[in-house]
């Protein structure tokens, strides 16, 4: 009888021990669940990040600063819209929620690029135009052509940007090609069958220049595809004179 009134005994301080820990347990849980968590999260609360761009980097960084953040420059890049050290992006995004003290990081605009001008006088016309695509520069589509007993036919005479000089990217530059030493006789090229563009070029190279544009309705060919010449192809002629051209387009004009 005796040994059971024991086991009893500590039976009972076995449940009071387990139930000691649960509700030591409820407590904990409570007071994490009521107390803890309310002031950590107020302690990170979120914020609006405020909208940098279009401002100036010193602008954004006091207006970044006075709202408790941090100003951080990622990177730069060429961009003709907006003026030199002017924010384009800014990571995170403006308005964005986000806890004080965070960083942002912002793309610059480094202005328009600029690039320098190559020297490509002398060069063949292939390669020219080569080294001012590898420069940042186009070319005109036409270039000029003209007569010199000192540059070989197909060799640049002239460029219209001035060597060296400094100019906006993607400026368009236009040349002037030899077509060698003056001949003594001219001849109209055949430029039926070619594009308007082509038949300019041809008929500048053989020292002759395009006349009158006259347009015809052709929906069986390419716009601006020549039909016609005012003089035959193998013609000789004096040169500098000008050839009218008949030259094709899709529909007729409408007038209103």
């Amino acid at each position: 009888m005796k040994s059971i009134i024991q086991w009893l005994k500590s039976k009972i301080q076995h449940f009071k021990g387990m139930g000691a820990l649960v509700v030591t347990i409820i407590i904990s849980v409570l007071l994490m669940d009521l107390v803890i968590m309310p002031m950590y999260i107020h302690l990170g609360s979120e914020t609006e990040l405020p909208d940098v761009t279009e401002s100036s980097y010193s602008e954004a960084k006091q207006i970044l600063k006075d709202a408790g953040f941090k100003i951080i420059k990622e990177r730069e890049i060429f961009e003709a819209t907006y003026p030199e050290s002017t924010i384009i992006y800014q990571n995170p995004p403006p308005y964005s929620q986000v806890k004080k003290g965070r960083r942002v990081y912002v793309t610059m605009s480094a202005g328009e690029k600029m690039v320098i001008v190559p020297n490509i006088v002398g060069l063949s016309e292939r390669d020219a135009h080569f080294q001012l695509r590898q420069a940042g520069l186009q070319v005109a589509d036409a270039s000029y052509f003209d007569y010199d007993s000192y540059h070989p036919k197909g060799v640049v005479m002239s460029q219209s940007l001035i060597e060296g000089s400094e100019v906006k990217a993607l400026s368009t530059i236009a040349l002037t090609v030899s077509n060698g030493a003056y001949p003594t006789e001219f001849f109209v090229p055949d430029v039926c069958g070619k594009s308007l563009k082509m038949a300019r070029q041809m008929l500048r190279q053989n020292g002759l220049y395009m006349g009158v544009i006259e347009y015809r309705v052709r929906k069986d060919l390419i716009p601006d595809t020549v039909v016609e010449q005012g003089i035959d192809g193998g013609t000789e002629v004096e040169q500098g004179i000008s050839i009218n051209l008949v030259v094709t387009k899709l529909e007729e004009d409408t007038w209103q």
